[in-house]
């Protein structure tokens, strides 16, 4: 097993990374970045945060320098997804929230159109992996002087492989209050099938499609919710015998759930607990046709744990985690994405916080033959 620093910035917050393969030569690996700063904010709470994206043309053995995606100008956004097409258009999806100085939304905008620092970053609306960095509820607007609004859904549109994207288009998520997804969407039965989750409320999954390669999308098609559940942050695969498996992360269990379809996305099962307590998560199909699936385990010992169904999604033995990586500091880590390699390994990126508490991205290479995550490795155990 073999880890590196793909990116660390003294200054800045770097996170939530997604990797994509649009051609051997060429990996994508998108991920937000803000400031740093004396407490850890996401991108619900924090307007400066942008989309970074590096490329390797090595399969991960290096990278290049991180630029913004789509343009210098789209800030205030969620983390992205990638979608690479057979075609060899990449497709960005990305939330942009409208944000606005404390003292503009106290003037000049209708109470209840905007939420206020208070609220933004307050313990109630910290998620739990958060709460050990939230500030006194009395200094919040003096330290944090802006306000959110709404926001809107955007696909972004690049010909030469992720270098330059030169077309954006708005989805319409209606009745939805919003579209935002971590992970990009798939291509199936000549059409793009991109899942997202209802954000700001992220409590609920739905899917939009697109038959022209992403300059139109259908309206949206709901996927999964329901009382005692808040569905976010959906990671879909499509596998080589037809099935889509989704996973999808719960914010109030606080355990990945899953979903499959047997007809392209149009219909769905219901969603059912996968006994996972780590999230979110990415999968990827093996040479042998079992799934792959790493997660932030944001518990102690806090690190980055691998799953593998055998049975094409329907079961994911969840006590017993391969450790990709132990002995991380503390829960600011996790979104980890993964790709299979042409010698079989698995290169799995991942943010994390080092010793020296800078919030970085980071890989582990996983051989098969070194590991054993092909047969038994070692694991978390249970719990």
């Amino acid at each position: 097993m073999d880890h590196r620093t793909v990116h660390r910035d003294l200054h800045a917050y770097s996170a939530h990374p997604h990797l994509a393969v649009a051609a051997n030569d060429n990996w994508l690996l998108v991920f937000t970045q803000s400031r740093r700063r004396a407490g850890v904010l996401h991108p619900p709470q924090d307007p400066l945060y942008c989309n970074m994206m590096m490329r390797s043309a090595d399969e991960g053995r290096s990278w290049s320098a991180p630029s913004v995606v789509p343009d210098f100008g789209w800030q205030g956004v969620e983390c992205a997804g990638l979608t690479p097409l057979r075609s060899g258009v990449v497709l960005l999806n990305q939330w942009r929230f409208d944000w606005h100085t404390l003292a503009h939304a106290e003037a000049h905008l209708a109470p209840g159109t905007y939420t206020r620092p208070e609220d933004l970053t307050g313990a109630a609306a910290m998620a739990a992996e958060l709460r050990d960095w939230t500030p006194e509820k009395a200094t919040l607007a003096e330290r944090y002087p802006w306000a959110r609004g709404g926001g809107e859904t955007w696909i972004h549109r690049s010909v030469d492989g992720g270098a330059t994207f030169t077309a954006s288009t708005r989805i319409d998520t209606a009745p939805f209050s919003g579209g935002y997804g971590m992970r990009g969407g798939i291509e199936v039965d000549g059409e793009i099938m991109l899942p997202l989750s209802d954000v700001p409320n992220y409590a609920a999954v739905f899917t939009v499609r697109s038959g022209d390669g992403g300059n139109s999308w259908s309206e949206p098609c709901l996927v999964a919710a329901g009382e005692g559940h808040a569905f976010e942050e959906p990671a879909p695969i499509l596998l080589r015998n037809g099935r889509i498996v989704m996973l999808l992360r719960d914010n109030i269990s606080r355990m990945l759930h899953v979903v499959t379809s047997e007809d392209a996305g149009l219909s769905w099962s219901v969603p059912s607990s996968t006994g996972i307590c780590d999230y979110p998560a990415d999968m990827v199909e093996l040479d042998d046709g079992r799934i792959a699936c790493v997660a932030g385990r944001r518990r102690e010992p806090f690190g980055i744990a691998l799953y593998v169904s055998n049975d094409s999604g329907g079961s994911w033995n969840p006590t017993h985690a391969l450790a990709v990586r132990t002995g991380l500091p503390n829960r600011d880590l996790g979104y980890p994405s993964l790709a299979l390699r042409a010698d079989g390994s698995l290169f799995v990126a991942y943010y994390a916080q080092d010793i020296e508490g800078i919030t970085g991205i980071h890989a582990s290479v996983l051989m098969p033959e070194a590991t054993g995550w092909r047969q038994e490795g070692p694991e978390y155990g249970e719990g």
